[in-house]
Formats: C-alpha cells, sequence, structure tokens
C-alpha cells in the first residue's frame, strides 16, 4: 500500500490537514486550528507523507541549521500504521540537504522511544530540563 504514498519535505499541508491528521492523536486531538497556523508559520521544516491529496503523515523541525535541531510532532494515520512510514518522515527530515551540518538532533517522547531508538536516537535522561507555562503548568 506504501507505493501510492508520497514524501514531500517541500510540500507544506494547510492548518486544518493537520488538525484533522492531530486529531487522531491523544497527545494532539486539544490542538486549535488557530495554534496549529501558528507553529506551521514558525517551523523550519515540514516532512509530509500523501496519498493523492489526503495528508497521511506529518513530522516537523525546528533548527538554527548550523549547530541542534528538535524532531516534533511525528505522526502518521492510524490506518497508515506498521507500514515504515514513521521512519520514512524521520529519515526524510534527517537527509534534508539544510540539515547536513546539524550534529545534535533532539526529540520528546512518552512512549516510542523503541521507535526512535531503532533509528539512532538514544536516550538522553541527564540535563533534560522543562519549564511549563500558562495551562500546562497546572498538570
Amino acid at each position: 500500500m506504501t507505493a501510492s504514498l508520497s514524501l514531500s519535505v517541500r510540500r507544506r499541508p494547510s492548518a486544518p490537514q493537520v488538525q484533522r491528521l492531530f486529531q487522531t492523536a491523544p497527545w494532539a486531538r486539544d490542538r486549535s486550528l488557530a495554534q496549529i497556523k501558528v507553529m506551521l508559520a514558525n517551523t523550519d521544516l515540514v516532512a509530509s507523507l500523501w496519498h493523492g491529496k489526503d495528508l497521511v503523515g506529518f513530522a516537523r523541525v525546528s533548527t538554527d541549521f548550523a549547530f541542534r535541531a528538535v524532531l516534533w510532532d511525528v505522526i502518521v494515520e492510524r490506518r497508515w500504521l506498521g507500514q515504515g512510514l514513521g521512519t520514512r518522515l524521520v529519515k526524510g527530515l534527517l537527509a534534508h540537504p539544510r540539515l547536513k551540518n546539524v550534529d545534535q538532533f533532539w526529540l520528546y517522547t512518552t512512549s516510542k522511544q523503541g521507535f526512535y531508538e531503532r533509528l539512532g536516537f538514544k536516550a538522553y535522561p541527564r540535563n533534560t530540563m522543562r519549564l511549563l507555562r500558562g495551562r500546562r503548568a497546572k498538570a
């Protein structure tokens, strides 16, 4: 079934397309259309998977294009899971020509460590910190 899919690191999906995909994931379903518009406008690089005109996979990177990059929001529509599409998204971003000089890629995941380890990422709990603000700080 993956032969009918196309991966793009140039084609940016619309905010409604991303929101529809995010609504299938517990970790992203509460993101508003307004928030997604801001996120897309401020995201450096995007990888998207398409089945015709339908967005079926998405991932993004924030970076300085010199030293560090952060991988965010890797998601594949449920009916396409188990076909290596998440791997295609991540590898597509990691191979992006604008990231060739970046030596450290970071990400945050609560349940997919094994997936990312298979792609070469290693758990790095030390020195990892976060600050929660706004409504998230109360959680």
